[in-house]
């Protein structure tokens, strides 16, 4: 059998035309793969949406470059790490300027982050800002799951949180934190990753450091509690001593300290121009914090009538002209044996503000026991309403609090620490109060008044103070802080940082999710485009085809 002849020729031109289409499609592959990486780190896309929701703002810029001068301290974030930068390098000749960064620490890799919709928009902000600030601002990702020690020290961190640290100084920011949402929705409706991220870079940079005043001259022994000091130094405050009488409360001030007062506070009687309380109801007025940790005899008049209009009510028996206070005893929950006065507390769990405060430590396998001596009970002042709070999205969400609004102004109050079952406040030799499994005596209250303040831009920023209130200056005594058994100090720091003020940038804008068709283009031009965009690739395919197929066929 006479075998066909190989067209060499043909055969040639035909690899070589597979060989080229292959090279071609090579090519493409690795130019859109080099493309989409290049587009990823140096941000190139247009923002064509109505409101930028892509876009970095050049207020937001304009903020951390340059500071806010809403503040009396107006200097920038980016000032504020040339000098802790220049301060570290009078200390340490071979420090580097990246060795101290506003970093931002995402909790999972990058690849998830870009694969949410919600984690992306946040992360795009974020690399924004390392695009405008490389020498300041660094972008870190821990995969958490794998390696939980690299935010060991970042209270509530989880895989959706955002890290906001400089320094020392750091912010934990949940994926929510960054949207608005309606109280009736889990869907979002606005973006404010701007203001959330401005937020958290002047809170780790800000110059001041915030003071925390201790009130004296009203038989307060803070000498006699130098732990609790040092706990207020570690959470970055400036502990100052501080008589209401003589002295003004200082500007920089954020918390007041009321530690085991035994004489009244006073207020203008018309004898005497003084009025502490006064300056107490303006410097809270003004969106600051105040604990207190009563232990006296003697009600207080002036100064407990003001804890009542924040709900807080310590519970005291009165026979006669004389007054008992509460010590709750609780032998199932005691400690040292000493009658059941030195007692565990039981965490409130639910999810108000109380819960809130303790969940970082109720998330440890075992959560740290709280220990309260010779404490009085507490209870809600008559005028604030019970009021019972449930989730509609989740029914697991649901607690009980006391609220309380007059001429505009709102207050509501929550429990913190309550006891068990079998607790019993007793006062003058018998039991006052006894607590049930639904209704336990309160050992620790906190209180909260938000303020909503309108912006120019029909934004708006909630204010909020707080009062922290025990029945026991034991809690904060050296010998229980100092104990590693207990969790008051840890309690404490992570309650101070719940209370803390924070400064919030005003006027940058959030950014409602709308209609994300391109606004710039009409319809009849998108039409053209798409049209030409379809039609002219094809064409040329067909014309470059026929071509070829000609040209063959003449050779």
């Amino acid at each position: 059998m006479k075998m066909k002849s190989v067209n060499t020729k043909k055969l040639r031109y035909g690899g070589v035309t597979a060989l080229l289409t292959a090279l071609v499609i090579a090519a493409v592959i690795v130019g859109n793969v080099i493309f989409s990486a290049l587009a990823q780190k140096f941000l190139w896309y247009a923002d064509l949406t109505p409101e930028l929701l892509f876009t970095l703002s050049d207020e937001c810029v304009d903020l951390i470059a340059n500071g806010d001068d809403t503040f009396e301290n107006s200097s920038s974030p980016i000032e504020m790490v040339d000098k802790y930068r220049a301060e570290k390098r009078e200390q340490d000749p071979s420090f580097r300027n990246e060795d101290l960064m506003i970093n931002f620490i995402f909790c999972d890799e990058p690849d998830v982050w870009q694969s949410s919709e919600l984690q992306k928009y946040v992360y795009e902000t974020a690399k924004q800002l390392q695009e405008k600030f490389p020498d300041y601002i660094k972008i870190t990702n821990h995969d958490i799951i794998w390696n939980p020690s690299a935010v060991s020290k970042y209270e509530g961190a989880t895989t959706t949180s955002v890290i906001i640290e400089c320094g020392t100084e750091y912010r934990v920011r949940a994926l929510k934190d960054f949207y608005f949402y309606s109280s009736d929705s889990t869907t979002p409706w606005a973006y404010n990753g701007e203001k959330i991220f401005a937020a958290g870079i002047l809170a780790v940079t800000r110059a001041e450091t915030p003071i925390a005043c201790l009130t004296i001259n009203h038989g307060e022994t803070v000498k006699d509690y130098p732990q609790l000091l040092m706990t207020l130094e570690t959470a970055g405050y400036k502990v100052q001593a501080l008589d209401l009488a003589t002295s003004e409360i200082p500007a920089d001030c954020r918390l007041i300290v009321v530690l085991d007062p035994q004489s009244d506070f006073r207020v203008a009687d018309g004898v005497s121009a003084v009025n502490e309380i006064g300056k107490l109801e303006a410097f809270l007025d003004a969106s600051n914090s105040m604990m207190v940790f009563m232990g006296s005899d003697t009600p207080l008049t002036q100064f407990e009538s003001f804890l009542e209009d924040w709900g807080i009510v310590f519970d005291r028996k009165q026979e006669g002209g004389t007054y008992h206070p509460t010590m709750i005893t609780d032998p199932s929950q005691s400690y040292y044996g000493n009658g059941g006065y030195t007692i565990e507390a039981e965490y409130v769990t639910d999810g108000g503000m109380g819960g809130k405060i303790t969940e970082p430590l109720r998330q440890n396998v075992v959560p740290p026991a709280i220990v309260f001596e010779d404490a009085m009970s507490i209870s809600y002042s008559e005028q604030f309403k019970m009021t019972h709070y449930q989730d509609e999205n989740d029914s697991s969400i649901a607690y009980d609090y006391g609220w309380y609004s007059v001429d505009g102004v709102s207050r509501s109050i929550y429990d913190l620490f309550v006891t068990s079952e079998n607790a019993v406040a007793m006062a003058g030799g018998s039991a006052y109060k006894k607590a049930t499994a639904s209704t336990p005596l309160k050992l620790m209250t906190v209180s909260m008044e938000s303020k909503t303040t309108r912006e120019d831009n029909f934004s708006s920023s909630t204010a909020t103070s707080y009062v922290l209130a025990c029945g026991s200056p034991a809690f904060v005594n050296t010998t229980v802080i100092n104990n590693n058994a207990y969790g008051n100090n840890s309690f404490l720091e992570y309650a101070l940082r719940a209370i803390g003020q924070e400064p919030v940038p005003v006027g940058l804008e959030f950014k409602p999710f709308g209609d994300y068709t391109i606004d710039t283009v009409t319809t009849a031009e998108a039409t053209q485009y798409t049209v030409v965009l379809t039609v002219i690739p094809a064409v040329v395919a067909l014309v470059a085809g026929v071509v070829v197929i000609v040209r063959r066929k003449n050779r």
